[in-house]
């Protein structure tokens, strides 16, 4: 399945939602996430007060609404819109953001449109909810096979250091790991570049009674 990035789904949703909505233009809000062509703070606004509050929300004049939101709506009357409907991005108990639909006609969404924009929004919603798993798994996917790598790396400078210095292994990581401390670095990179060959091991080699 293609992964695809916020921004992909948010252009999705607002295209189609465009296309199959008697709207003007739409206004998404995605709090926590990095998107290149969205907001990701707003100080004011239905689509804020949508995600705080988990309700739709619905103005039929917006010039009305001046005490409620002075720079909103000053902002988007000043481009020509008179009404907004905002609805909460949500599934189940967890709200990722909120969309809000513009029009530059008195009339919002009629029920009929409104279930429409939910669907639409709800489609949405789950495909962000998957990413943000997706992306999880990944990173601690990742994270689990750094953690084999270093494991590894540092079992076979075990069994090198051991064979070289003739001491157990046991010796050998105590060796290691003391060498890592002193010199303020990570065990990992130690035993590494002691595989390597380009550390410089004199300490590791040499007797610790010396």
């Amino acid at each position: 399945m293609e992964d695809l990035g916020p921004d992909r789904v948010v252009d999705t949703l607002s295209s189609e939602c465009a296309r199959l909505l008697p709207i003007d233009s739409t206004e998404v809000f995605l709090p926590g996430l990095k998107l290149e062509r969205h907001p990701a703070a707003v100080e004011e606004g239905p689509v804020l007060e949508s995600f705080e509050t988990g309700s739709d929300i619905a103005v039929h004049d917006l010039s009305a609404e001046v005490r409620r939101w002075p720079d909103y709506v000053a902002r988007m009357v000043g481009q020509g819109y008179s009404t907004v409907s905002a609805l909460p991005l949500r599934a189940m108990d967890q709200t990722v953001g909120s969309i809000a639909f513009l029009s530059v006609e008195n009339a919002v969404l009629s029920a009929e449109d409104h279930r429409l924009g939910q669907a639409l929004a709800d489609v949405a919603t789950q495909c962000l909810l998957q990413q943000r798993d997706l992306r999880h798994f990944r990173t601690l996917s990742e994270q689990l096979q750094t953690a084999l790598d270093s494991r590894v790396i540092i079992e076979q400078a075990k069994g090198m250091l051991a064979e070289r210095a003739h001491v157990d292994v046991s010796d050998a990581f105590q060796r290691l790991r003391a060498f890592a401390r002193s010199s303020n670095r990570k065990l990992s990179e130690v035993a590494h570049e002691f595989v390597k060959g380009t550390l410089d091991n004199e300490k590791l080699l040499r007797p610790r009674n010396r």
